[in-house]
């Protein structure tokens, strides 16, 4: 099985989807949580085996050189030549948001002025399904990467055990399935948090994305970075009810 997520356009891209979920001016956010979710995402990718581009590995490095100095005690004196490294980020981050947004502004009106010129016949070909689509599952995603570094933390803690490597996609998807017939909503987190093994965990992650793919499952997620529901799609339930 094939599982594609939708790729950023690069590294500020990523910085501009975390920041822009806080809905506050880009030099107020807290940029130690985004520092922490940028990395969580790098990690997760690292842990699913996915190719991860060098401009985001750059990108970390630069993060987490700037949470250590966050974590630091303020020194006293300072030296002049000292580089305000969250500063000139914030920057990156603001100046890359005022040209997407005008990219995006030329491209309405680029479709708008197409309108009054008649064009060659031409085939349409979508390769995407709807951008309301791809934005969720990044939340998941964003969000799964959140839940596995802090539950891997608590395992690291425990006794060491022999992980297995037999968990099988398929036999996840019924599991979510069986639970959520018996509950009309169920908490992504929670089960996330009853695993005991990082591949147990990413195995029901990618079952997830299965059922969402395969619309077996809708999801909800009421609040920015709050907890995720799934529950049984419509056309799953009706294929429940034809076959009692």
């Amino acid at each position: 099985m094939d599982i594609k997520l939708k790729d950023f356009e690069g590294p500020l891209d990523l910085l501009l989807h975390l920041v822009s979920k806080y809905e506050v001016d880009i030099y107020d956010v807290p940029i130690v949580e985004i520092i922490e979710q940028y990395l969580a995402y790098i990690a997760t990718l690292k842990a699913m085996r996915l190719e991860i581009a060098s401009e985001y590995m750059v990108m970390a490095s630069q993060l987490m050189v700037i949470k250590s100095q966050k974590l630091l005690p303020t020194m006293v004196v300072s030296l002049p030549d000292e580089e305000d490294l969250e500063q000139e980020l914030l920057s990156q981050i603001e100046e890359y948001r005022q040209f997407k947004e005008l990219s995006e502004e030329l491209a309405k009106q680029h479709n708008k002025r197409a309108q009054f010129y008649s064009k060659p016949k031409q085939e349409l070909i979508f390769e995407e399904t709807t951008l309301a689509h791809d934005k969720t599952i990044m939340d998941l995603f964003l969000t799964f990467s959140k839940i596995m570094t802090n539950h891997q933390e608590t395992l690291l803690q425990q006794h060491t055990v022999v992980e297995r490597d037999d968990y099988r996609i398929e036999d996840m998807m019924e599991y979510l399935l069986e639970r959520m017939e018996s509950h009309k909503k169920l908490c992504l987190q929670e089960v996330f948090e009853e695993c005991h093994q990082k591949n147990e965990m990413l195995t029901l992650f990618l079952a997830t994305l299965e059922l969402i793919k395969l619309q077996r499952v809708d999801v909800r997620q009421l609040e920015h970075f709050g907890k995720i529901y799934l529950s049984l799609s419509k056309e799953n339930k009706t294929e429940k009810g034809q076959g009692r």
